[in-house]
């Protein structure tokens, strides 16, 4: 398939070998060749090391993930657990199961390098991890991987595949994830500079409706996505910032924003301090949509209310009551408009929105832990299996009109 020498050839389509071997693999050329290393397999098919070494980066092709990879398979997560003979799994049509396809050991080391790579998280010499437990993204793919110092079996892989194309706000609600009315009140919202926070648990469904969103009023505003690996999909006028891996590196991107002329913050996924600079940015006229993880809308203000506590002691070197009121008196501010969206599975396993709760005004009253005043704008009704509106807009952005 190619010259054995290089070094002295003409350069290298480095597209045309990938897909050579895409071709492989989906004619079953591979099969047999995932229980060998990948030196060997690859010498088997003509690719010599000096190939690997020097195209590594460019290379767009992961081995046995090209089992998965192409959108006919309807995979949407793979995952290796570690021990050299265990078999993959995969989430194929919503449902987990063991694919039989079991490999050599240095084909997940080999998978992890390129994943590694191609997310720029080291360099074609590096030798080592940064760290043993890495996660990023890569060629459409949510990777979180682990070394055997993590994972005592050997290394892990577990890998969320994206999609090439982002659903629509339009293509949610034909789907039943959300209603119109719904749809429409949540734009209604963030035009009127409402900040939206989406809870939900991992899997729900939260990072597709962000990109529902962002697309839709990314059409007209400007949008600063801050992320760790740079998931969600761009906007017309929109900047990504993929967060360095340092501590309190969020907060530092979201105030760093602030200068970028955005007309909305976009965090991935909001898990510490840098919910604080996030109220602050809201409450200065520069609202903001994020994700966080939690089961329920109490619970998700309760998880903001804490991570904002802990940007706060980080900003201030300190906490206690009076922290609490000021990060309280934020949440429920008439200057911050915030609504939570809470998304997750009907008793039938669809992904549906399950509320959408407006934060009252209360300002710094209250203890921390407390419950939150909210004000119920939609329900899903279980019985009907649809999301049904029980409430109005308080807040003055809505007032009469929502």
């Amino acid at each position: 398939m190619f010259d054995d020498d290089y070094s002295h050839a003409q350069p290298i389509d480095v597209a045309a070998v990938c897909e050579e071997l895409r071709m492989l693999v989906n004619s079953g050329r591979m099969r047999s060749m995932w229980q060998l290393p990948p030196a060997e397999a690859f010498g088997l098919v003509g690719i010599d090391t000096h190939f690997q070494s020097s195209y590594g980066a460019e290379l767009d092709w992961y081995g046995p993930l090209e089992i998965w990879r192409g959108p006919e398979h309807e995979v949407s997560d793979i995952l290796f657990n570690g021990p050299p003979n265990d078999p993959f799994f995969v989430v194929q049509r919503g449902a987990m199961v063991d694919s039989g396809v079991t490999v050599h050991p240095e084909w997940i080391v080999w998978i992890q390098h390129q994943l590694l790579l191609r997310s720029r998280k080291i360099d074609p010499w590096d030798q080592d991890w940064p760290a043993p437990m890495m996660q990023g993204v890569a060629d459409r793919m949510r990777y979180a991987i682990t070394q055997s110092q993590v994972s005592r079996d050997g290394g892990s892989l577990a890998i969320r595949l994206l999609p090439e194309r982002w659903r629509t706000l339009d293509d949610l609600v034909h789907a039943d994830t959300i209603s119109r009315e719904a749809s429409d009140l949540l734009l209604a919202a963030l035009k009127a500079g409402a900040s939206v926070l989406i809870s939900g648990a991992t899997g729900s469904g939260k990072t597709t409706l962000t990109a529902g969103l962002t697309d839709a009023i990314g059409r007209s505003m400007r949008l600063v996505f801050i992320e760790d690996g740079g998931e969600l999909p761009r906007s017309y006028n929109s900047l990504h910032m993929d967060v360095p891996s340092d501590e309190y590196a969020f907060s530092r991107c979201v105030k760093f924003s602030l200068r970028q002329k955005p007309n909305f913050i976009i965090v991935g996924e909001v898990r510490g301090g840098e919910a604080m600079a996030m109220l602050q940015a809201a409450a200065t006229g520069h609202p903001g949509i994020g994700t966080i993880h939690a089961g329920s809308v109490q619970g998700a203000l309760r998880n903001l209310e804490r991570m904002a506590m802990l940007g706060l002691a980080a900003e201030a070197g300190g906490g206690g009551q009076a922290a609490a009121q000021i990060v309280r008196g934020l949440i429920t501010s008439d200057v911050v408009n915030l609504l939570v969206v809470q998304i997750g599975r009907t008793e039938n396993g669809r992904r549906s929105v399950l509320a959408i709760e407006e934060v009252l005004r209360q300002g710094a009253q209250g203890q921390s832990g407390d419950h939150f005043p909210t004000n119920v704008l939609f329900q899903h009704d279980r019985r009907h299996e649809r999301l049904v509106r029980v409430g109005h807009v308080n807040g003055a952005w809505g007032l009469g009109r929502l």
